[in-house]
């Protein structure tokens, strides 16, 4: 049905534009999974104070927007996460909408369209059945690559062509030799049994008129590749397989459809091997050339064999995996004639090489973050991981590197045959390609160090899961690093949709009776020595991630829809721990890993915290029932509202009646004491300068692990003790963030004393876990956006924002910046004798509330702030 839109007001906003307009599908590509997407869009305008008050949206058929639906007039004042006004999309149906709003002067002009193109949304619209090679099922090692391939014919010009393509494994796919997209590792690591992600790509510009060709390479990725430091094999199935469907319009109307089925053919190439730990083999010697082009011979090839259709295919709907920047690496060779290499940072990726060398030399590159006392890579700590490639030539120049694998390290060696010429090297920096929103820098160029080591950490991890650490055999998914990380990697990159699709895996991963895996995706881990863990591997502070991580997403974000999806496993969680409780209100008894890492803890045990694992499980009990009953109130689930802002209540008091003394002893004590509401008001006071006396006695030396450590900064600026937080911020010794930046750091060190202060390798703990490249103390990176330049949300998506500086620690100057969903908005202050000066922008739509710092005089309107640049000069207390 048709809704006319109503006419605007006799007045109108035309200083106003409406821009930036976008569904929750953060892909890229050129369909959406969503049948009804969620709509957000961002005004602009120079002029201050703007805010919106209402929207309207319409939804047509075509650009013309002749015939279009209307949401009519809304009342609000956000710009996020609103719903779809018009029937729900049909698989490759297109639709065109806009947007307008009104503001304290009127209604805006309509936004420009913008386009949405259905994917394929039911399963009945798959006619294509995922191949394989038969020789090349059930291999217990790494083996050949099976390169798949069909040719067909269009008998006109081709005007539209869609394809909708995946693999059980990792694909690379082209049409006539040409790759189909710059996406790496597709489709990713979901729960494969559960859901299975494909991509949509307009290829119409790859096809021609006469023959044609598909073809696709299929590694083994996650999907049977190795797999934890077990390196368990064929954890998803014994096969890779590729599914395909190619969807052809033609210039005279007629259509062409080409899918996997068993009229494929398929082989093997250069690809010898590739591992997702090992590496890539390549016999250069080996490659049929030109299998990719029409016209190849492949009859000697093997007839490809169909398998079922997944079950869960549904469209990527977040950044792909890309190379997002390339380095000049510094080069020398060593007497033996290795070349070594050193990006001059830590990185997750690959080497590129241009090679010359007669017919079966062979090029090798191995791969390290650190180097031993030597100066050559110390690999020990990679584990199981071998994490080399290898080249064979075939006789001419060639450019050289690997495929369907990466690395995680700042040094290489390369080793070649004699009479090969290595002409060129290059880094090529692999990641989920997530937009980079936040920024910070201060007057002390350690900090910055520091704020660059976090954003490095986020990059190299977030790699289609967010990953405890890319370099040794592991790369798992692990949900504490992200539950400790996540309100710092919300406001560094864009991390919705990441996110998002990594919640929807933990929702589909949770045990029936609510518990969450400690890896998400959930794989085996065998044993964990030296604990046993409790209730099929959950932890307390790591099965917290389910609350913690949407909580995270909807304060950055906005996204009340993203909260309601995942609500249920949260309520599942709180649950599950609730039913854990003795009857004394408390969670003890069972094995914890604690505050992991905790650096008192000893080497071999480092669940062996100082504080006791059973108080901070409670913590997190009542920490996570107060999220929920918070996501509960804003999803107007009142009587779960009610219910878990109770079990709060009951947990903290009972935490507080067992171990509120021992709460004062450490850091990670306190500090949730503090952060989770477990002290009584009364009592927290005494419990911030019990915080504050241990950071003295400690000389200012952080204490806490990984469940602890992004509290104790929040927890001493919340109670006043802005010197102590300072403190622990710079100081230089071991344990320390800047103990690590002066030791030469560029990513977060997973120990906090990985490199003992001579600058040797703690090698008493390589091979087990020593990574140099893990992002959960960059948690740190939270404060400085929300303390130390004093930028944060006070209403969910940045819609109202808290300006409140901190200056402290002899910093002269800070600023911050984040790319809210209503535009960017930013803070920057510096201090020149008795004069503080602040400029602030606020984003159109948004308002803002200005804190002066303690001892400093706020001007006379200062504290409220409408959109638009204000500068604010406040003088010091007398």
């Amino acid at each position: 049905m048709t809704t006319p839109s109503f006419e605007a007001l006799s007045t109108a906003d035309t200083a106003t534009t409406v821009t930036g307009l976008r569904t929750a599908d953060d892909s890229g590509l050129v369909a959406t999974p969503y049948p009804k997407p969620r709509l957000s869009w961002s005004p602009a305008c120079d002029r201050p104070g703007v805010l919106q008050h209402a929207y309207e949206v319409q939804v047509a058929t075509d650009p013309s927007f002749s015939g279009a639906v209307s949401s009519g007039e809304i009342e609000s004042g956000v710009v996020t996460d609103h719903p779809w006004p018009a029937e729900p999309l049909l698989s490759r149906e297109v639709r065109y909408w806009r947007v307008r709003v009104r503001t304290d002067l009127g209604w805006t002009g309509w936004s420009e369209p913008a386009r949405v193109e259905a994917a394929l949304l039911d399963a009945g619209d798959w006619t294509a059945r995922p191949v394989h090679l038969p020789s090349d099922r059930g291999r217990s090692t790494p083996g050949p690559v099976p390169l798949l391939r069909r040719e067909f014919e269009l008998p006109a010009e081709p005007v539209s062509a869609r394809l909708y393509v995946t693999s059980l494994g990792v694909h690379c796919t082209a049409v006539n030799g040409r790759p189909v997209s710059e996406e790496l590792l597709e489709p990713g690591w979901t729960s494969y049994p559960n859901r299975l992600l494909y991509a949509t790509y307009d290829v119409t510009g790859l096809l021609a008129p006469g023959r044609n060709a598909l073809s696709a390479a299929i590694g083994d990725g996650w999907y049977r590749g190795h797999l934890t430091w077990h390196k368990n094999r064929n954890v998803y199935g014994d096969t890779s397989a590729l599914l395909a469907q190619l969807e052809v319009t033609l210039a005279d109307g007629s259509t062409v459809t080409v899918v996997t089925d068993d009229q494929w053919r398929g082989g093997y190439g250069d690809l010898r091997a590739a591992d997702l730990y090992d590496g890539c083999e390549r016999d250069l010697r080996q490659e049929p050339h030109g299998w990719r082009l029409p016209g190849f011979d492949d009859r000697g090839w093997e007839q490809a064999a169909a398998l079922p259709l997944p079950s869960g295919l549904t469209q990527r709907a977040h950044p792909p995996v890309r190379v997002v920047q390339i380095i000049r690496p510094e080069q020398r060779t060593l007497p033996d004639g290795t070349i070594a290499v050193d990006a001059g940072e830590n990185i997750t990726g690959w080497l590129r090489l241009r090679a010359d060398g007669p017919a079966g030399s062979t090029v090798t590159i191995r791969h390290a973050e650190v180097l031993d006392a030597e100066g050559r890579l110390l690999t020990s700590i990679l584990r199981g991981a071998r994490a080399t490639d290898q080249y064979t030539l075939a006789g001419e120049a060639v450019d050289l590197e690997p495929e369907f694998t990466f690395h995680g390290f700042r040094y290489a060696e390369i080793d070649a045959s004699p009479g090969v010429t290595v002409e060129t090297v290059e880094v090529a920096v692999v990641a989920s390609d997530l937009p980079r929103i936040g920024e910070f820098r201060c007057s002390d160029d350690r900090v910055n160090t520091l704020y660059s080591n976090v954003v490095r950490s986020q990059r190299g991890n977030f790699l289609a899961v967010p990953t405890d650490c890319p370099q040794r055999d592991e790369r798992l998914g692990w949900t504490g690093d992200i539950m400790a990380f996540a309100p710092t990697a919300c406001a560094t990159f864009d991390s919705r949709a990441f996110l998002d699709s990594w919640l929807t895996d933990l929702g589909v991963e949770q045990r029936p009776d609510g518990a969450v895996p400690l890896v998400i995706p959930d794989v085996d881990l065998g044993e964990l020595p030296p604990m046993e863990l409790p209730f099929a591997g959950t932890a307390a502070g790591w099965g917290d991630a389910a609350t913690v991580v949407p909580a995270a997403l909807f304060d950055a974000y906005g996204h009340r829809s993203l909260l309601g999806r995942h609500y249920r496993a949260m309520r599942a969680w709180v649950e599950f721990t609730a039913g854990r409780l003795d009857e004394d209100g408390t969670w003890s008894g069972n094995a914890q890993l604690g505050d992991w890492l905790d650096p008192a803890a000893p080497p071999e045990d480092p669940a062996r915290a100082t504080t006791d694992s059973a108080y901070v499980a409670t913590a997190f009990v009542a920490h996570s029932a107060r999220l929920l009953a918070d996501a509960a109130r804003e999803l107007g689930r009142t009587d779960d509202a009610v219910r878990y802002a109770a079990l709060h209540r009951r947990t903290a008091e009972a935490a507080w009646r067992k171990w509120g003394d021992h709460a004062r002893t450490t850091q990670t004590g306190c500090a949730l004491a503090l952060e989770f509401g477990i002290a009584p008001a009364a009592e927290r006071a005494a419990v911030g300068e019990a915080l504050t006396a241990l950071v003295r006695a400690n000389s200012g030396r952080i204490a806490t692990g990984f469940l602890g450590t992004p509290f104790v900064l929040p927890a001493l600026t919340a109670t006043g003790h802005l010197a102590e937080a300072y403190q622990l911020l710079l100081n230089t010794d071991c344990p320390g963030w800047l103990y690590q930046v002066e030791r030469g750091a560029t990513t977060m060190w997973e120990r906090w004393d990985a490199i003992r202060p001579d600058g040797s390798i703690d090698t008493e703990k390589a091979g087990t876990m020593l990574s140099f490249n893990h992002y959960a103390y960059g948690a740190v990176a939270a404060w400085l956006y929300r303390s130390v330049a004093g930028l944060r949300p006070s209403t969910p998506g940045y819609r109202t924002v808290d300006i409140a500086p901190h200056p402290g620690g002899g910093l002269t100057s800070a600023n911050a910046s984040v790319v809210t969903p209503y535009g960017a908005a930013s803070v920057a202050w510096s201090i020149s004798g008795n004069t503080l000066t602040v400029d602030i922008r606020l984003p159109p739509g948004t308002t803002g509330r200005f804190s002066a710092p303690e001892g400093w005089r706020c001007p006379a309107g200062g504290g409220r702030l409408g959109s638009g640049h204000h500068h604010l000069s406040l003088h010091a207390d007398s």
